[in-house]
């Protein structure tokens, strides 16, 4: 078993300092995102915002990703990662504070779509 973890291990050792910097803040930004189920009961319990209301904004979290990532991509080709990274993670942090003050059903939609695409451009 030990010669396994050895063979396991090693293949990490050649990695850059700035992979593991990369790796790190990506799994505390990621870690971040366990808060999305409980959002549905955030607005649910205290935004009074029906079901079928929550599964649309859900949606739109889904479909932000989905077009963050690859808006992402294009936005690294045209400008570098590390300028797409620290874009990425600096807004999509400014959103999440703001995301607090919106108050309609429709604004949640638009506000959480567009924080999630901004926020999810640095991902692969």
């Amino acid at each position: 078993m030990k010669k396994y973890y050895t063979q396991y291990i090693d293949n990490f050792r050649g990695l850059s300092r700035e992979i593991w910097l990369l790796s790190l803040v990506t799994f505390i930004n990621r870690a971040g995102a366990m808060v999305i189920p409980f959002l549905s009961l955030y607005f649910v319990n205290v935004k009074d915002i029906s079901l079928p209301q929550i599964g649309w904004i859900m949606t739109s979290y889904g479909l932000g990703s989905l077009l963050g990532t690859w808006l992402g991509g294009k936005l690294v080709d045209q400008f570098g990662f590390y300028k797409v990274i620290i874009a990425s993670l600096f807004f999509g942090g400014i959103g999440f504070i703001l995301f607090q003050f919106i108050d309609s059903y429709l604004g949640l939609c638009i506000g959480i779509f567009l924080l999630i695409m901004i926020a999810d451009a640095y991902r692969p």
